[in-house]
C-alpha cells in the first residue's frame, strides 16, 4: 500500500510539474513572439518616414509614378498618381516574412 501511494504521489507530482513548466514555455514563447513583432512594427514605421521624407524632399514628381526601396526582410513600396492640382502618394510597407504592414496615403502640391 505504502508504494503504491508513494508511485500515485509521484505520477501527480511529475504531471503537476510538466502541466506548469509547458505553461511557462509557452508564456515566454508568446513574450518573445510580441517582442519581435513590435520590433518590426517600429522598422516598418522608419522605413515609411524615411520614404514620406525622401519624397517631399524631391522636387519634381512628374516622371515618377512608382518607388521601390531594396531590403532583405521589408517590401517597401510608394505609387504616384498625378492629379489635377497635386500629387495623391500611397506608401506601402509590408514584411516579407511576418504578418507586419504599415500604409500611408497624403497629398504633395505641385
Amino acid at each position: 500500500m505504502k508504494k503504491s501511494f508513494v508511485l500515485l504521489l509521484s505520477i501527480i507530482l511529475i504531471t503537476l510539474f510538466s502541466y506548469l513548466s509547458i505553461k511557462i514555455a509557452t508564456t515566454k514563447s508568446i513574450k518573445n513572439e510580441n517582442e519581435v513583432n513590435q520590433y518590426l512594427y517600429i522598422q516598418a514605421k522608419n522605413h515609411k518616414a524615411f520614404l514620406k521624407e525622401y519624397i517631399n524632399s524631391l522636387a519634381n514628381l512628374n516622371t515618377i509614378e512608382h518607388l521601390s526601396i531594396a531590403d532583405d526582410f521589408f517590401v517597401i513600396e510608394a505609387f504616384i498618381e498625378k492629379q489635377t492640382s497635386n500629387f495623391h502618394i500611397q506608401i506601402y510597407v509590408k514584411s516579407k516574412y511576418y504578418d507586419i504592414s504599415v500604409y500611408e496615403e497624403f497629398e504633395k502640391d505641385f
